[in-house]
């Protein structure tokens, strides 16, 4: 048995003051555990309720674009969650840890949108939409206790979405092949993690095309003027007190940010 409309609702309210306070709960078990509907379900909800207290709806963002981490894992398939105005820190800005159980940041691709996508884009039509593209961090969290992996309740748990900053935006120029350019996290100056863009689902923009996909499958707002976070490009970076954090993406330039000190 799973969960009906009231508990989901239910889940969704207490993923919200989890999310909001810092304060963990427990996943759902036995006869609460949810499928992935369900989970997809439960996220809408809570975006409704950043929504509801006058945040908006900014684009998207994938979770398990990485091949390396979608074989770890077992996952399949992407998953996606709406980005919220509230989410987005300015560059060079300041993000605290109180209220947050374990942040993690995560260097990433973001494209810029000029148009709305078909749910089975095309190659040609995913190259065609991006307005923009720049280098960007993602910063995640975990809302459950003693979190033990299962996909639904982390696409419940808003794919773990918790903040992101953007670099500056630069146009697609045909000399700039974002297949395979290298990528890496510092840390108070030091490289603490590199990768490839060519980790995001072998190309960024394929990571475009399943957006355009998932946001049609899941009810999700994905048109002109929308932000996508295509997912990592390496293993996330645990995040401690007073850190300075950048994130470099061959061509594509730099973009940082810094943790509260205690």
């Amino acid at each position: 048995m799973s969960m009906g409309s009231h508990a989901l609702e239910r889940h969704a309210q207490a993923l919200d003051q989890a999310q909001r306070k810092g304060i963990p709960i427990a996943q759902p078990a036995g006869e609460d555990r949810l499928d992935l509907a369900q989970a997809y379900q439960v996220q809408a909800r809570l975006t409704a309720l950043r929504c509801a207290r006058g945040e908006s709806v900014v684009g998207l963002k994938l979770a398990f674009t990485n091949r390396k981490t979608m074989v770890r894992v077992g996952v399949t398939d992407p998953v996606s969650c709406s980005l919220c105005s509230g989410m987005q820190i300015a560059r060079g800005g300041v993000i605290g840890l109180a209220g947050h159980l374990r942040l993690r940041a995560e260097p990433e691709v973001a494209f810029l949108l000029r148009s709305a996508l078909p749910p089975d884009a095309t190659w040609e039509q995913a190259l065609a939409a991006i307005e923009g593209v720049a280098t960007a961090i993602e910063i995640v969290d975990s809302r459950y206790r003693d979190f033990q992996f299962h996909l639904p309740d982390m696409v419940a748990d808003s794919a773990s979405a918790c903040a992101f900053v953007l670099g500056d935006w630069r146009a697609l120029r045909a000399d700039l092949d974002l297949r395979q350019l290298a990528v890496a996290l510092e840390v108070d100056g030091q490289a603490v993690a590199a990768g490839s863009t060519a980790a995001i689902l072998d190309h960024p923009v394929h990571a475009l095309q399943a957006a355009a996909r998932l946001a049609a499958a899941n009810g999700q707002p994905l048109g002109a003027g929308s932000i996508l976070m295509a997912g990592s490009a390496t293993d996330p970076f645990v995040l401690q007190p007073g850190q300075r954090v950048l994130a470099r993406i061959e061509q594509l330039g730099t973009v940082e940010f810094s943790v509260e000190p205690d």
